[in-house]
């Protein structure tokens, strides 16, 4: 969770008068994208106000620049990690537009068994490509290979480092080496 940010009221003062920057950096720097959750107007839009507040905070009239150039520069550079922030989640996550998340028991239920089938289906690959490795690979390979099945299972590296004895960030290495190999593997 992030810090609540205390403003004095000169600095509210200047976040109320500079609204329209918020709503003029989304419009010249970021594409909205309303079937997107976290990537509609609103939601940036508020996440633009968060912004406008760290940067009243921050702002320093004895630098020179004008407080809405600075607001400016402020709010564009965190909506844009704002932006990268949600493509990471959703290039390692489940995408699911805004149109499939009604509040009803028919879209809950096709969203269940959604996740159900692709779940089933990554455990079946990844456990195809797990022994794939522990076939294929030998040495330092192999091991990374046998500490993913582990890490799969639900051990944790600290368990993993104690059954074979060695130290933790050895497994790391280990599965560092692993992810390589199959990255590489046509098979």
């Amino acid at each position: 969770m992030k810090a609540a940010i205390s403003l004095t009221t000169t600095q509210q003062l200047m976040v109320e008068q500079n609204l329209s920057v918020v709503r003029r950096t989304i419009r010249r720097s970021i594409d909205t994208n309303e079937s997107v959750c976290g990537m509609g107007y609103d939601d940036l839009y508020q996440e633009g106000c968060v912004a406008l507040c760290h940067a009243a905070a921050a702002y320093d009239p004895q630098a020179g620049a004008q407080f809405s150039t600075y607001a400016e520069t402020v709010i564009r550079n965190h909506l844009l990690d704002y932006c990268r922030t949600l493509q990471a989640k959703r290039r390692y996550g489940q995408v699911i537009s805004l149109d499939e998340c009604r509040e009803d028991s028919a879209s809950r239920e096709r969203l269940a068994a959604y996740d159900d089938r692709d779940r089933q289906v990554n455990r079946l690959c990844l456990a195809q490509l797990l022994e794939h490795g522990r076939r294929s690979y030998s040495g330092v390979a192999k091991l990374g290979i046998e500490a993913m099945e582990l890490k799969v299972k639900g051990y944790s590296g600290a368990d993993i480092a104690a059954l074979y004895g060695v130290d933790q960030r050895q497994i790391g290495a280990w599965i560092s080496r692993a992810a390589k190999k199959l990255k590489k593997d046509a098979a």
